[in-house]
């Protein structure tokens, strides 16, 4: 059966990573991103992954009789101050279980009229979205619990990349910009 998809209320990206795939710490990648989202407005989502959590603890006990089944020590979610950051993944690539297949994913990423977005456009921080997502439970030697399933992304205020020196133009010395000027590097001794 599939899981049933859920929209969240509109928060703020945080450190999202939806253009193209984390790398770093999964060499298959991984879509992710944590959703900012005031802690009034979070009511809803925090009954439904708590819900989905304990249907989830509830379904590994009955299917593992007799075993011990703890909860996953994994949050989906963290409650900071007035702030909820609920936490979404997704797999960029991997093998099917069922199907032994190999299988590439993205999230669908959409602008505020539903329109595809451009992927030449990068998603900051900062960015005003809405998640669509399921909530998939899971078994693991850790405990049961649930991940929160990137589907879709809706930009509804972009926040693109944006030079954080803070320098002003001033009058001065400006470096040549043809292609055939060449760098040079400073050597020292000192190093």
């Amino acid at each position: 059966m599939q899981p049933q998809t859920h929209v969240s209320v509109l928060g703020e990206a945080v450190y999202p990573h939806l253009n193209k795939p984390d790398v770093k710490f999964n060499e298959a990648g991984e879509y992710k991103v944590t959703l900012k989202v005031a802690k009034s407005d979070a009511t809803d989502m925090i009954k439904l992954f708590d819900d989905a959590q304990a249907d989830s603890l509830k379904k590994a006990i009955a299917e593992n009789k007799g075993k011990k089944v703890k909860e996953s020590p994994h949050p989906r979610y963290n409650i900071e101050g007035d702030n909820v950051f609920f936490i979404f993944k997704l797999k960029a690539s991997g093998v099917n279980k069922k199907t032994k297949e190999s299988f590439t994913q993205r999230p669908q990423i959409l602008d505020a009229d539903k329109k595809p977005f451009p992927l030449d456009k990068q998603i900051w921080g900062g960015s005003k979205i809405k998640i669509a997502y399921s909530l998939v439970p899971y078994t693991a030697p850790f405990g049961a619990g649930i991940t929160a399933r990137i589907k879709a992304v809706q930009i509804i205020e972009l926040v693109e990349g944006k030079s954080d020196i803070p320098f002003e133009k001033e009058d001065g010395y400006v470096a040549e910009t043809n292609s055939d000027a060449q760098t040079e590097v400073q050597t020292s001794s000192d190093f």
